[in-house]
């Protein structure tokens, strides 16, 4: 279908940028709200209609760990509250650890500022994380700097500066650096009518050209009001190569601006993606250097609906007071003359200072470690032997090179750039834990030789976090035996062996952290452990990525898993694991194995272009293999051997260079409801004694045909399918 818009320069027929939705003022700093269409005409805003099949459906029905909501992670609503009452919202999306992006129209233009130097917003937030319809549980919201970064009325995008680094906890988009080609799918995530987040799915695609002669982006997805801001999608690498703006009643279809013609223009989304830049920058078509410039007398509204705790100034301190030195810092630069700037500057200067003396000989709570001397000790060991529990060990910049054996709870902090700050040990492990608790954060730890770990987990807890770590002895990370561990967001890497081990029932929440270049697995799971792996990113290994060996169980979810020498996930174990929202491609051999009558739960997972299949299943392994992408691979899609099973159900399956499903050797699966097309030849293939049931598959499309059933094949029931 196309989308109309409703609005008195549409029924001209021109185009007309997609309006902001427009709510009640009173609702602005809330998640759930219910949006309005301004009656008459005066000056409201006119909601879009969609007439026809609108296919713009709730992200959330793809399944909370589905490729699409995790790409939907880092676009929010942008709500604005005006000076003079007037308020809307839209959709924005994170480019990098401060800036969003969304349209000029949403900021300036919905205030009437062609020139962009003057906002008029009064206060704006992010909203992160609304992807269930009118529920507000799980979301986050952030400051928006009422100060535009950088904006352009011409190609309607404006960058705004959003406080407290959502990206990292939704990750950012990538930008493309070319135009998609004719007729190519697409995809737009967005708020539309400001309701929980939205994706423009089915028929959503490039027209043909993609680009028109005024130099838009031409597209058929559907989008309402709310929608402004929205990225356009390519989904063959997940790429923004366009930002939504526009509806056109004269074809019918809905306009975006190219992203190839956004970044020449910017200083700010530079190379594909947002650089690191300074709060403010100089943009060829940004909004002047600020010099004090009169604003005119604003048009006096009759009620005001502006409440003193919505002023943006406010809602900063506010959130400062929740981030600490960072929030002051952003506080200061763009509220310097506020009510609280003072008292910000002095909380600046006690506490977010690196301090150049020790703390008092009587705080025994905080101790120093300065190598070169200056601090309380000059080795982490001695600092370590003598703190109380629940101390804070403050290591400063140096190398140090014996091995930390940590039995009482305290925290091990690095102060200054990690790289810095070395703790590099033979022939020992670098950290040995068995503390109740604790936390070490911010050093690089070297494990340079030996048959020894670089950290041991071996009873306890504790929280290891933002380091950079490597072993030439044993596993980086070791764990087993213990209460719990935390292991986020820090850099694994170049393991002579392998880099997370988890066995003796080790336990542990592994999130966020950067796992490559090992020799061995980026993670080894046996022995009854059962970790929580999500959100790493896990490429480049020798070995597979993730290695579920014998006894091993837990959760897999939301990986981005690439570049593997051997199987991004390989499976040995009888005790179910799940498998669940990662994305597994480039491999060198293939997307998961899964062998030895193991079983396991393998859903809303996306493989693709592997050299080998993206799931093989043999030697009597029994998975469920449900709602999973499989395409573009080198061989067949899922290939069943040596007496494989498993039910293989719902899943798309398209674009390989061999067989949509290939079985073999004496296996019996269940393959139901699959959608298998457009692989180079039949959807199946049956043969060697290989038997099973394959029901309710569409399997049109594919070049050779439906089924290739060879003679040697067993018994084979086959029903309900569409050849």
């Amino acid at each position: 279908m196309r989308l109309f818009v409703l609005s008195l320069a549409l029924v001209a027929g021109q185009v007309s940028a997609q309006a902001p939705a427009e709510f009640d003022p009173n609702d602005f700093g809330k998640i759930v709200i219910q949006p309005r269409q301004a009656a008459g005409g005066g000056g409201g805003f006119v909601l879009e209609q969609a007439f026809g099949d609108y296919q713009n459906e709730p992200i959330i029905e793809y399944g909370e760990n589905s490729p699409a909501v995790r790409l939907g992670r880092p676009i929010g609503r942008l709500d604005v509250l005006f000076e003079h009452g007037r308020t809307g919202f839209c959709t924005a999306f994170i480019v990098d650890d401060q800036h969003i992006l969304t349209n000029h129209h949403c900021v300036p233009g919905m205030d009437g500022d062609p020139t962009g130097q003057d906002s008029g917003v009064q206060a704006a937030q992010l909203v992160m994380g609304f992807i269930r319809p009118g529920r507000s549980e799980g979301t986050d919201r952030y400051s928006v700097s009422p100060q535009i970064v950088e904006t352009n009325r011409e190609l309607d995008y404006s960058v705004l500066r959003v406080f407290g680094n959502p990206s990292t906890k939704y990750g950012k988009l990538e930008l493309a650096e070319a135009d998609p080609e004719d007729s190519e799918f697409l995809w737009i995530i967005g708020h539309p009518q400001g309701q929980a987040q939205h994706i423009s799915r089915e028929g959503c695609a490039a027209a043909t050209p993609a680009i028109s002669e005024e130099g838009k982006l031409v597209h058929t997805c559907d989008t309402l009001g709310g929608n402004s801001g929205s990225p356009v999608i390519r989904i063959s690498d997940k790429r923004v190569v366009g930002l939504h703006h526009a509806g056109d009643s004269r074809t019918g279809f809905n306009q975006a601006i190219p992203m190839t013609r956004i970044l020449p223009q910017s200083s700010v989304l530079i190379d594909g993606s947002a650089a690191e830049t300074a709060p403010i920058r100089t943009a060829r078509r940004r909004v002047p250097d600020p010099t004090p410039v009169p604003k005119p007398t604003p048009t006096p509204v009759p009620t005001p609906v502006v409440k003193p705790e919505l002023d943006s100034c406010q809602a900063l301190w506010t959130e400062a007071k929740l981030l600490g030195c960072a929030g002051y810092e952003a506080y200061v630069e763009d509220c310097g003359s506020h009510t609280f700037s003072s008292i910000a500057r002095r909380v600046i200067e006690r506490e977010c200072s690196v301090p150049t003396v020790a703390p008092s000989e009587g705080d025994v709570s905080i101790l120093t470690v300065r190598a070169y001397g200056g601090g309380h000790y000059t080795s982490i060991a001695d600092a370590v032997a003598a703190a109380q529990p629940g101390a804070r060990i403050e290591v400063f910049p140096g190398t140090y090179s014996t091995g930390l054996d940590i039995s009482k709870p305290v925290e091990i902090v690095g102060v200054g750039a990690r790289e810095d700050i070395v703790l590099k040990v033979k022939d020992d492990n670098v950290v040995e834990w068995t503390a109740p608790s604790g936390r070490i954060a911010g050093l690089t730890l070297i494990q340079d030789g030996g048959k020894y770990f670089g950290v041991h987990l071996a009873g306890g807890s504790m929280i290891l976090e933002g380091n950079d770590m490597t072993s030439a002895g044993l596993g980086v990370v070791a764990i087993r035996g213990n209460e719990g561990g935390t292991i986020r967001r820090n850099v694994i890497h170049d393991g002579q062996q392998g880099g997370i081990f988890l066995f003796d029932n080790g336990k542990a929440t592994i999130e966020d952290n950067e796992i490559y270049g090992n020799r061995l697995a980026g993670i080894e799971v046996k022995g009854g452990a059962r970790p929580i792996v999500r959100g790493n990113n896990l490429h480049s290994g020798q070995g597979s990525a993730i290695y579920i060996n014998e006894g091993g169980s837990g959760r897999y979810e939301n990986n981005q898993i690439y570049n593997n020498g051997l199987a991004g996930i390989e499976i040995k174990s009888k005790k179910d694991p799940l498998i669940t929202g990662n994305t597994i491609y480039d491999g060198q051999q293939g997307g998961l194995l899964i062998s030895e009558n193991s079983t396991a739960r393998i859903e809303t997972n996306e493989f693709y272009n592997n050299t080998f299949t993206a799931i093989e299943i043999k030697s009597g392994a029994n998975p469920v293999v449900w709602n999973n992408v499989m395409r573009d691979g080198m061989q067949s899609a899922v290939y069943i051997h040596s007496e494989g099973r498993g039910v293989i159900e719902d899943n798309k399956i398209f674009g390989n260079a061999f067989y949509g499903v290939a079985v073999k050797g004496n296996s019996t699966p269940i393959v139901r409801g699959n959608r298998i097309y457009d692989n180079v030849y039949e959807a199946i293939r049956v043969r060697e004694g290989a038997a099973g049931t394959y029901e309710g598959n569409d399997l049109s499309g594919n070049v050779a045909g439906a089924f290739l059933i060879e003679d040697d094949a067993g018994k084979v029931v086959r029903r309900g399918n569409r050849e």
